[in-house]
């Protein structure tokens, strides 16, 4: 029976089709010529891979994988190479509320990024789809878990203590088993977004966004 209201999954079926048609037209070809540099093989219209080199050597020397690697060196260095995993400073150096609000919030992050997130792991990954494919997405959200047990409630005696209804009594109790932050990182040919986005914020600009998983 239909309700008058909009036909949400047709939507979703053509957000889905018409960004995919775009991105397999205008640009899994290029990730694709860019994934096989990175790996050391030859672009996938390379002439090298034709019938009249079937037998003519096909050595690649990689300088794509090189130059990301030189770059993610680069990378780590400028990000890890002081002891604080990060650093806030107060806007205002002579407000104590500032400076002691800086620093609790530089103790938490720190708390952060070493405990619960892999914060060098996640970086150099982001930092290699950047160089690899020209583009990176991440997704931040915040991971929350309860656990519920249940206990038979006793006396001093050990003897079970009865409710209104002659039935023992069980206590609940809740126990948070997961309460971090979590940055997950997408493979650019997972996300789907409209094509006629604003390139400089793409994903506040496009009225959905898709997550292949």
């Amino acid at each position: 029976e239909d309700s008058g209201g909009p036909d949400w999954l047709n939507i979703a079926k053509n957000a889905f089709e018409t960004s995919t048609s775009y991105l397999d037209t205008n640009m899994r070809r290029q990730w694709d010529d860019n994934l096989r540099h990175f790996f050391g093989r030859h672009a996938s219209g390379s002439k090298y891979l034709t019938t009249a080199y079937k037998y003519k050597s096909k050595t690649f020397r990689n300088k794509t994988r090189s130059a990301i690697r030189n770059n993610e060196a680069a990378g780590a260095a400028a990000f890890f190479s002081n002891q604080d995993v990060v650093s806030v400073e107060p806007q205002n150096p002579d407000d104590p509320i500032q400076v002691a609000s800086a620093r609790v919030n530089q103790e938490l992050l720190a708390y952060r990024l070493d405990k619960t997130i892999p914060w060098f792991v996640t970086c150099m990954g982001a930092l290699q789809d950047t160089q690899t494919v020209g583009a990176v997405f991440s997704k931040q959200d915040w991971v929350y878990e309860e656990r519920e047990s249940y206990q038979l409630v006793t006396d001093d005696q050990d003897i079970p203590v009865l409710d209104d209804d002659g039935k023992p009594t069980i206590a609940t109790s809740r126990e948070i088993v997961k309460d971090h932050p979590r940055i997950t990182l997408y493979p650019v040919e997972n996300v789907r977004i409209d094509p006629g986005a604003d390139w400089a914020n793409p994903v506040d600009s496009s009225p959905y966004v898709i997550l292949l998983n």
